[in-house]
C-alpha cells in the first residue's frame, strides 16, 4: 500500500503557521497530535486570538480547573518565535492584573498589532507597558482608559488607530497620543470619553472616521485625506463645522456624512464650496428632504464634486412632509448637471412628493447615470403620495445611459408603483432590472400595466430578478408586461413567498 503525499505537511513553515494563526486556538493546539512534525507549530503563530467565547470552558477542562486565563498564560508561556498580532475579547471579569502581565509579556515579542475589547464592566485601564511596545503597527482599543505615560514619545511606526467607548484623561494626552505617530494612516474614533474639543495634526493621514460630537473640531496638516466618514449623531445638541475644515482637503476622493446635513455649517446661501472637491468620486449623505436648508446643502456638496461617480443618500422625514416650498425651489433651480455620475442609491424612499421631485432632479441632471437604487424603508412608513402628476406629463423624459434599476423592501403602495413605472418607461437602455419586496405588500388589485403602455419595448432588458413575489394580481400583471415587451431577455428569476405561490403565478401568467 502507497502513502498519500501529505501536501499541507509539505508547505512552507511560514504558510503552514498563516494557516494556523486563523483557527482557533484551541483547534491549533490540536494540531500538536497529528506528528511529531506538527508537535510544536502551534508554538510559532504569528497571530493570536483569544475570545473568551470562542474558548469557553469544556466538561474536561473544568474538570482540570482550566480557565481562559490558565489558557492564555500558558500558550504565551510556550511561544518560542516573535507574536506579531494579538487580540484579546472578553466579556467575563477578568482582573486587570491578569492583562497587564499578558501585556509585559508582549512587549519582549516584537508585537505589532494589539487589539483589545472588554464587552462588559467598568474600562480597563491600560497599562503604561502598552506605550513601550514601539513595533505597534495597528492599535485597537474597546472599553479602555488611555493615559499615556509622561515620558511617551509616540509609536514610532503605528499605522492604524481605532478607540471605542475609550476615556482619553485629558486634552494634551489626545493631542500627543495622534501628533506623536508620524506614519498614522488611519484613525478611527467611536464615543470617546473626555474629549470636548477634537484636534487631529497627522501629516500621513489618509482614512479618518469620527463618530461623536465635539464642541470645537480643528484638522491641521491633513492635506492627504482621501477617505472621511463622520456621524453627528442624533441627539447631539453642538452644531459641528468639521466640514469647513474639508473644504481644505484637495485629495479627498470618499466622504460620508451620517445624521443630517444642515449641521455641517456650510451656509445654506453658498451655491457652491470655496473649493471644489476635484478627487471627490464617492458621497454619501443623510438629508431631511422637507428642509430646504438640507437640500441646498447637498446639492452644493454635488455643484461643487465635479468628479462625481457613486451618491447614496438616506432621505429622512421629521412629522409631515410638506414639499411647497421645496417643490417650488427645485422646479425653478435645475439648471446643472453632473456629467460623471454613474451610480445613485437612495435609502429610505417612501414615495411622497418632495422625495420624488428631488430624485427626479437629480435624475434628469445625471445624463451619465447607469445604475440607480431605490430601497423603501423597512418599517411601514411607505406613503401613497399622488405623483402621478408630472409623472404623466413627463413621459418624454429618457434617461439614455441607466443600465440597473433595483429596487429593495419594495411595499407595492401607489406612489411606489407609479415611479417604478416611470422608470421603467422613462430608460430605453434599461438591460438588467431586480425588484426585492417586503413580508406584507399593500398592492392593490388596479393594473399599472394596462394596454395604454403595451406599444413600449425593452429593447435592451436582458435581466429581471423578482424576489418575495405573492403572487397577487398586480404583480401577476408586472411579470406578464415584461415578459411581453421583453424581446431580449435571457433571463426571469422570480423567487416567490412559497412553492405553491410560484406554481399559481406560473398559471395566472400562461402562455405569453
Amino acid at each position: 500500500m502507497t502513502m498519500e503525499l501529505d501536501r499541507i505537511s509539505n508547505l512552507p513553515g511560514g504558510v503552514i503557521q498563516k494557516i494556523l494563526s486563523y483557527l482557533p486556538i484551541r483547534e491549533a493546539v490540536r494540531t500538536s497530535v497529528l506528528s511529531s512534525n506538527w508537535r510544536c507549530k502551534w508554538a510559532m503563530l504569528p497571530r493570536l486570538v483569544f475570545d473568551d467565547q470562542q474558548i469557553g470552558a469544556t466538561s474536561k477542562s473544568r474538570r482540570r480547573k482550566t480557565t481562559f486565563v490558565s489558557i492564555v498564560d500558558r500558550v504565551l508561556l510556550l511561544q518560542i518565535s516573535p507574536i506579531d498580532a494579538f487580540e484579546l475579547a472578553f466579556r467575563k471579569f477578568i482582573a486587570a492584573s491578569d492583562v497587564d502581565r499578558w501585556i509585559l509579556h508582549l512587549m519582549r515579542k516584537s508585537l505589532k498589532e494589539f487589539t483589545l475589547a472588554k464587552f462588559r464592566g467598568s474600562q480597563y485601564n491600560v497599562s503604561s507597558c502598552l506605550f513601550s511596545c514601539q513595533e505597534l503597527v495597528h492599535l485597537d482599543l474597546h472599553n479602555c482608559s488611555v493615559k499615556p505615560p509622561s515620558a511617551f514619545k509616540g509609536f514610532r511606526r503605528l499605522k492604524s488607530l481605532r478607540l471605542e467607548n475609550v476615556t482619553v484623561v485629558a486634552q494634551d494626552a489626545f493631542e500627543k497620543l495622534i501628533g506623536y505617530c508620524p506614519l498614522l494612516e488611519r484613525l478611527t474614533l467611536i464615543d470617546l470619553n473626555g474629549i470636548t474639543h477634537l484636534k487631529i495634526d497627522a501629516p500621513n493621514l489618509k482614512f479618518l472616521e469620527v463618530h461623536d460630537t465635539f464642541e470645537d473640531v480643528k484638522v491641521d496638516n491633513t492635506l492627504n485625506l482621501v477617505d472621511v466618514s463622520i456621524d453627528f449623531g442624533e441627539s447631539s445638541s453642538h452644531s459641528s463645522n468639521l466640514l469647513k475644515y474639508f473644504v481644505q482637503l484637495p485629495l479627498m476622493e470618499r466622504l460620508t456624512i451620517k445624521g443630517f446635513l444642515s449641521k455641517c455649517a456650510i451656509g445654506a446661501s453658498a451655491e457652491e464650496l470655496p473649493k471644489p472637491y476635484q478627487c471627490l468620486k464617492f458621497l454619501s449623505v443623510g438629508i431631511r428632504l422637507n428642509n430646504l436648508e438640507e437640500i441646498l446643502a447637498a446639492l452644493c456638496f454635488l455643484r461643487s464634486s465635479p468628479a462625481l461617480q457613486e451618491l447614496k443618500i438616506s432621505v429622512h422625514q421629521e412629522g409631515e412632509a410638506t414639499a411647497g416650498e421645496v417643490t417650488n425651489w427645485l422646479n425653478e433651480n435645475h439648471n446643472w448637471a453632473f456629467t460623471q455620475l454613474r451610480l445613485m442609491k437612495v435609502t429610505a424612499f417612501s414615495g411622497v412628493k418632495a422625495e420624488v421631485d428631488f430624485i427626479k432632479i437629480l435624475l434628469l441632471c445625471s445624463p451619465a447615470l447607469e445604475e440607480l437604487e431605490i430601497v423603501a424603508p423597512f418599517e411601514d412608513q411607505a406613503v401613497s403620495g399622488e405623483v402621478n402628476s408630472w409623472l404623466d406629463a413627463n413621459l418624454n423624459w429618457a434617461f439614455t445611459q441607466l443600465r440597473l434599476v433595483k429596487v429593495t423592501s419594495f411595499s407595492g403602495v401607489k406612489a411606489e408603483v407609479d415611479f417604478i413605472k416611470f422608470l421603467l418607461l422613462s430608460s430605453p437602455a434599461l438591460q438588467e432590472l431586480q425588484i426585492s419586496a417586503r413580508d406584507q405588500v399593500v398592492l392593490g388589485e388596479a393594473n399599472p400595466w394596462s394596454d395604454d403602455n403595451q406599444n413600449f419595448v425593452f429593447t435592451h432588458l436582458r435581466v429581471v430578478q423578482l424576489t418575495g413575489i405573492h403572487g397577487v394580481k398586480p404583480e401577476v400583471d408586472f411579470i406578464r408586461f415584461l415578459l411581453s415587451n421583453s424581446p431580449v431577455l435571457e433571463r426571469m428569476t422570480i423567487q416567490p413567498t412559497s412553492a405553491d405561490c410560484f406554481f399559481g403565478i406560473v398559471e395566472e401568467i400562461g402562455p405569453v
